[in-house]
């Protein structure tokens, strides 16, 4: 995997790629299942073991969730699976399971310890959002947007 920087301009065809930010995604449980947050690296195996709440198949998240289990050879089972993140955190937060979500969107419940974060071995965690466009057709809109961009630091 090729880790993008923000602001890095890839090109290929007529199109180009802008990164625009980095995301970070974790598994995460409530206290039912801290012991496991306590382990130093849970491996994928170990984890398939536990009631998983995942988003649906055709999420970006899960296809590479999907994608890190098979290169191990580990069949991923979730009990059940979600269009969208609110579910999985509150089933969670009622110790139904382990979820997978945005790690920023749970950030403020893995500082007060009303989640834990699990340490997990061999897996992709963090992703790339980038905009893909054709310079050659950007609206007056588009062109701003781009600009910002340009001037953002992070």
């Amino acid at each position: 995997m090729v880790v993008r920087k923000f602001g890095e301009e890839i090109s290929f065809q007529n199109f180009s790629v802008k990164i625009v930010s980095e995301i970070n995604h974790c598994f995460f449980c409530g206290s039912k299942y801290k012991h496991l947050a306590e382990k130093r690296n849970l491996t994928l195996k170990e984890l398939s073991q536990y009631p998983l709440l995942l988003l649906n198949q055709t999420s970006y998240e899960r296809r590479m969730l999907d994608a890190d289990f098979k290169k191990q050879k580990i069949k991923l089972e979730p009990i059940m699976d979600f269009t969208y993140h609110a579910p999985i955190v509150y089933l969670v937060k009622q110790g139904y399971g382990i979820g997978y979500t945005l790690k920023g969107s749970i950030e403020n419940e893995l500082k007060t310890g009303e989640l834990f974060e699990l340490n997990i071995e061999g897996l992709s965690l963090l992703h790339n959002l980038g905009i893909i466009y054709n310079s050659n057709y950007l609206s007056v809109g588009a062109r701003k947007l781009l600009e910002i961009i340009d001037n953002t630091e992070i």
